[in-house]
């Protein structure tokens, strides 16, 4: 009787202890199954600013994707700069009608389509005005010009002066107009950039912001939103936020009059050129946010946000598809219709 009952002792306690080797097994699994990945984050200068791509990534590479992005944005970054090749056939052809690929056709058929919806408050001929305000790179010295020097730069300004042939991918410059495609170009390649990574991984998650034009890989760990933190405007530091994004999709620009400009006497001046007036925007914007499915768009969109200001015009874009965050001088915040249920934290 005692043998029976010993023998079921044994039993009972080798049945418990697979019973709680399999509890073990089954909490590791579920465990380091849902062990957060680890992001691997890289930073260049290029397209005139620092890029940075935060990436994680099962089963390919992080660091391997990371260098496949930075080579598509450089791809982009000598093909669309303005001393590019490329480029400099379209400026300097005199009049003539000049045959482009399909790549330039298209993001020139863009820069004229958020034109159009802006009423030229986005314009990709404002070249030649930001050349004269001195704001076309980081080592040219910034002044204020002459009326006169302005009026004379202002009739070679104006997207109208840019004719498409679409039929036979094609483009013509009137007026002594210049193309730069500079206010497009950085969220341009951070979309291509999203869009290889994607055709690699497509599980792949985290972001890539170029000087502020965010685009989103994918939800952080997969499931939670990345935070954004939009600049103070009048604060030193840049991390310093004055209003905070929550964002799994999409992508996110920002311009301000915080990122080139010059004081003098008592005025300050930037690089965000109003090409009717051909001089910085004076309309009580400071900063303008703009969140698109595009980082191209937005980046374009919120050039032309900070243009437009507080204006009627500046209601009409969330038709299309650009949700709107101003900030005035006096640092009050408008939103137009459906921002707010990205912000917070």
């Amino acid at each position: 009787m005692r043998k029976r009952d010993s023998s079921n002792l044994v039993n009972k306690v080798i049945v418990y202890g697979l019973l709680l080797i399999a509890a073990i097994s089954v909490l590791l699994y579920i465990y380091f199954s849902n062990e957060k990945p680890l992001y691997y984050k890289r930073t260049e200068y290029l397209l005139g600013t620092y890029v940075t791509v935060n990436i994680a990534s099962d089963g390919v590479s992080s660091v391997e994707l990371a260098s496949t992005a930075f080579q598509e944005i450089e791809r982009i970054d000598s093909k669309f700069s303005k001393d590019s090749k490329n480029m400099r056939s379209i400026n300097t052809s005199d009049g003539n009608w000049v045959s482009v690929d399909e790549e330039t056709f298209s993001i020139i058929e863009a820069c004229l389509e958020v034109s159009n919806n802006t009423d030229g408050a986005f314009d990709p001929t404002v070249y030649r005005l930001v050349k004269l305000w001195g704001f076309e790179s980081s080592n040219s010295t910034p002044s204020v010009s002459s009326n006169s020097r302005i009026n004379e730069v202002i009739e070679t300004v104006g997207y109208r002066n840019i004719v498409i042939d679409e039929e036979n991918c094609r483009i013509k410059l009137l007026n002594d107009a210049m193309v730069d495609l500079s206010g497009i170009a950085k969220g341009y390649a951070v979309d291509k950039a999203i869009e290889v990574i994607k055709s690699i991984n497509p599980g792949a998650t985290g972001y890539i912001d170029a000087g502020g034009d965010i685009g989103i890989i994918g939800p952080k760990y997969g499931e939670r939103p990345w935070v954004i933190g939009i600049r103070h405007p009048r604060s030193d530091r840049a991390s310093d936020a004055i209003e905070y994004l929550k964002m799994f999709e999409g992508a996110v620009a920002t311009s301000g009059d915080y990122e080139r400009y010059f004081i003098e006497k008592g005025i300050r001046y930037h690089h965000l050129i109003d090409p009717k007036t051909g001089r910085p925007a004076r309309n009580n914007t400071i900063s303008s946010t703009v969140i698109n499915k595009s980082a191209m768009l937005a980046d374009a969109y919120a050039t032309a946000a900070f243009i437009m200001g507080k204006s009627p015009g500046v209601t009409f874009l969330p038709r299309y598809g650009s949700l709107v965050l101003l900030i005035q001088d006096d640092l009050s915040i408008y939103k137009t219709p459906g921002i707010e249920s990205y912000i917070g934290k």
